[in-house]
């Protein structure tokens, strides 16, 4: 089935911004990747930030996701966190600023984000209740190990390119980032499981 020309803007309109970022994206630029008049585009979205709001909750809410119940797991939802990020580079490059943009995409960000931060309270306990994982040494201990893990996925894209880094694996180079972060809570079991298996 032919998308409509609605679903076109969308579509041209986040390639671009994957490509180039939000902020390096016009409507021209956008009407003109579909060889139509800025009046035209201008007929289903006012502006571009309209375009931006679309795209974002249009989109179903995400399902949240079984929390990890071993390492193997949590390496698997490290992984569909990245692909999520590469696939939606504009997105996180933007992160504050789009949420600064509409009271919606606010409001959809701090869900996102609060049910990962349920997911990973959850693996992480019972991570340490199967002895993968070290018992907090201190209150909060998991609730800041869980924001490191989150900003790291949220600002990796920023991150890599401010530093100019390219990971030696681009696939899993986010995901080797979230495991030197839990690295030093790992028990001996879950070290020999995450040096033999995952990393």
């Amino acid at each position: 089935m032919k998308p409509t020309r609605r679903q076109e803007i969308l579509d041209a309109a986040k390639a671009l911004f994957n490509k180039r970022g939000f902020n390096g994206v016009s409507t021209r630029d956008i009407a003109g990747a579909l060889g139509i008049s800025k009046g035209n585009l201008t007929y289903y979205f006012k502006k571009k930030e309209d375009i931006l709001e679309a795209i974002l909750l249009e989109k179903p809410e995400p399902v949240p996701p079984k929390p990890p119940e071993n390492l193997l797991e949590l390496d698997a939802f490290f992984g569909q966190m990245q692909n999520l990020v590469q696939e939606n580079s504009y997105y996180f490059w933007h992160h504050t600023q789009l949420a600064q943009l509409s009271p919606a995409i606010q409001e959809r960000q701090e869900g996102v984000y609060q049910r990962n931060v349920n997911t990973l309270t959850v693996a992480l306990k019972t991570l340490a209740d199967n002895g993968l994982i070290r018992k907090e040494e201190h209150s909060g201990q998991y609730a800041r190990l869980v924001d490191a893990l989150l900003m790291t996925a949220i600002y990796w894209i920023p991150f890599c390119e401010v530093s100019r880094r390219e990971p030696a694996d681009p696939k899993r180079g986010m995901q080797r980032q979230e495991w030197s972060l839990l690295l030093p809570l790992l028990t001996d079991k879950g070290k020999n499981i995450v040096l033999e298996q995952i990393l």
